[in-house]
């Protein structure tokens, strides 16, 4: 069976090498991209993601924009997207509500959730 890709987004390193482990410990395929320009040529270049893990609180162009413009493009609006922030339970509420995301993981996070909530999204 081949593994479930994955598309992490945020700008912090250590995040993103920890999800990343995280999620390839879980048996996932994990893609890592610092921003937005990153990401697309992850997207455009290489084979569909079957989740997008994107942060919130991102310079130049804020996680939330970027969904927008992914749940706006006919080719990735299916993807779900499962938001990761340290912000106010009731916000990432709100966020995820008025977006459209699958969901979100408040910071910090154990492995046991990111798993958890991963697995939620793609069933």
């Amino acid at each position: 069976m081949e593994k479930q890709r994955i598309l992490v987004i945020d700008d912090d390193e250590t995040i993103t090498t920890l999800l990343q482990g995280i999620l390839e410990w879980a048996g996932f395929e994990v893609c890592i991209a610092g921003n937005a320009a990153e990401a697309n040529r992850h997207i455009w270049e290489g084979a569909k993601p079957s989740l997008i893990v994107l942060d919130l609180m991102m310079p130049f162009l804020s996680g939330d924009k970027v969904a927008g413009i992914y749940k706006g493009n006919e080719a990735t609006r299916d993807i779900p997207i499962l938001y990761i922030s340290g912000k106010p339970e009731s916000e990432l509420q709100t966020i995820v509500s008025e977006t459209g995301a699958a969901g979100y993981l408040q910071k910090p996070f154990g492995a046991s959730k990111v798993v958890e909530a991963v697995r939620a999204v793609l069933g």
